[in-house]
């Protein structure tokens, strides 16, 4: 039995007004990733809904023409939501032009027959949905499960707007064969139920999408010295230890340098802390800069580094050693007048490739590696020791 349509529009106001109070529950007062746009647009939505309900108790002007205006302007809504997730600027012209379409065509269209009116409010709304469409694709960054719903569902809603078109048609007998497979009563039954599906859809999807992202900045903040930008101590174990064990199952070398920064007391008690900070700060950008991407940095404590050299013998360990030891000592580490100037001990360690008996524990390279560093300091600073399995120190 086909379910009458004024129903089906106050279940959509129903859902989009549920919509809009979750959203505007969960909001944060800083809210920057349009989260509080798509709210609105939500509300936007629900409002044109209630209007399309009550299109017979109101004039036609505010049924036909407010009510459409308003329904466009929330998708534009939604499209800059989207943008703004994705930290872009959305154009003006994606936004503007299909609202005043929209407003012109209805205006046009005030006295024309229903079904010219719902064709061409579901090929601007089509329109709309499809610019939403392309801006996902814009973003390569975030294509997980929460935009695939997203993205799935935009693109549904498109074909939805373009059923109501061919239901259009087919009234008009352009495609007779249609009404005889799908009563027009129930093409519009199941076009209204898919907008309402997939208007909750899309809203997930979005909301979703913010959660993830939130959840991967946590996970990264928890993993990142707030300083310096490179691993915290915490996660510069978990990611030895995983390195370890890589080297040993596959017989690989791995080197690990400990680089400490020479008399950084004397630096924060001149110049004061924040040039202190500065410091480390600029020679954790000058390590960076001088590593491969699969080496790992990470600020091990106070003015201590300690790097990770995947694949790396005593030769090449020592050679990287010397090299960022070179350009931290010729670089001015701070902006001021006059630039501060500083130098770094360097201890290294290497894991021979050979060595199959190698336990994957990083606190025996970690030992070693601090021992090449004290020999370091003892013998003048400024300079590079690589520790060999034997402990002789070898300059």
């Amino acid at each position: 039995m086909p379910l009458d349509n004024r129903l089906l529009l106050y279940c959509l106001v129903t859902v989009s007004a549920a919509m809009t109070l979750s959203i505007v529950v969960a909001l944060q007062p800083n809210e920057q990733g349009g989260l509080k746009k798509w709210a609105c647009a939500m509300g936007l939505e629900s409002a044109a809904w209630l209007l399309f309900a009550i299109h017979n108790s109101i004039p036609l002007a505010v049924s036909v023409i407010l009510a459409n205006a308003i329904f466009s302007t929330a998708q534009a809504i939604k499209l800059v939501a989207v943008y703004e997730y994705q930290k872009f600027k959305c154009p003006v012209w994606q936004c503007v032009f299909p609202v005043v379409a929209n407003l012109l065509t209805f205006g046009f269209l005030l006295h024309g027959s229903q079904d010219e009116l719902i064709a061409a409010g579901s090929l601007i709304y089509a329109m709309q949905m499809l610019l939403l469409g392309v801006a996902l694709l814009g973003d390569t960054r975030s294509r997980g499960n929460a935009w695939k719903l997203l993205f799935v569902s935009t693109s549904a809603t498109v074909a939805v707007y373009l059923l109501r078109v061919i239901d259009v048609l087919a009234d008009y007998r352009f495609s007779a064969w249609l009404q005889l497979m799908l009563p027009q009563q129930t093409l519009q039954n199941v076009t209204m139920l898919g907008v309402i599906g997939l208007s909750v859809t899309e809203s997930m999807g979005f909301v979703l999408m913010l959660k993830q992202r939130s959840d991967r900045e946590n996970l990264s903040l928890a993993m990142t010295d707030a300083l310096t930008g490179t691993f915290n101590r915490r996660a510069f174990m978990e990611r030895a230890d995983k390195e370890c064990f890589i080297a040993q199952r596959h017989g690989l070398p791995l080197a690990l340098l400990m680089i400490d920064v020479d008399h950084f007391k004397k630096i924060n008690d001149r110049y004061g802390h924040p040039a202190g900070d500065e410091v480390l700060a600029e020679i954790a950008r000058l390590l960076t800069s001088r590593l491969r991407k699969e080496d790992t940095l990470g600020r091990y404590g106070g003015e201590e580094f300690c790097v990770l050299l995947p694949g790396t013998d005593e030769p090449g360990a020592v050679a990287i050693g010397e090299a960022l030891r070179m350009a931290i000592s010729t670089s001015p580490l701070t902006k001021g007048s006059p630039p501060v100037f500083a130098t770094v001990s360097i201890g290294i360690t290497v894991k021979p490739a050979a060595d199959r008996m190698f336990r994957p524990d990083f606190s025996k390279l970690l030992a070693a590696a601090d021992a090449a560093l004290y020999q370091a300091k003892h013998d003048g600073r400024n300079r590079v020791v690589l520790l060999n399995s034997l402990r002789t120190p070898v300059n």
